[in-house]
């Protein structure tokens, strides 16, 4: 599913519904622990605020994890991976079909290994191991 932001006639609607005199609390979220910048911002709702929302406003509120709520303001379109980050391997899971399971990669030799699962940031990874020449060590997984 892709998100999608909710347009500011939507925020004023909700925000005057709350009888807010305004939004001033953003967060923003990460897909993954290997991720390497924000997937989407949002601005949180209480429980008790989202209730009290009419339901053709509740339908603009994504739940954002057990009785937390938001409204999504912001959608990266593109993703750029950052120079400072010095990767030095990858390593990729392919099904017995050719589909990527996992993907991950190493910032020192011995490190641990961050997985990426944002569809994006993996494409994005895997263009800067062709452009880097960083090897990769792919495994694949039967069913079996």
């Amino acid at each position: 599913m892709a998100l999608t932001s909710v347009s500011m006639d939507i925020m004023e609607k909700i925000r005057s519904a709350l009888g807010l005199e305004g939004f001033n609390r953003p967060h923003a979220i990460l897909a993954d622990a290997g991720d390497f910048g924000t997937v989407f911002t949002y601005m949180p709702l209480l429980p008790a605020e989202f209730r009290k929302l009419p339901a053709d406003l509740q339908r603009h509120v994504y739940l954002i994890g057990k009785e937390r709520y938001g409204l999504v303001g912001h959608v990266p379109k593109s993703f750029e991976l950052s120079d400072k980050i010095p990767i030095v391997s990858i390593t990729a899971v392919y099904g017995d079909g050719g589909t990527l399971l996992e993907l991950g990669y190493r910032t020192d030799e011995k490190g641990p290994l961050y997985q990426v699962k944002h569809g994006l940031r993996r494409e994005k990874l895997l263009e800067l191991a062709k452009k880097k020449k960083i090897p990769i060590k792919t495994t694949i997984r039967s069913r079996s």
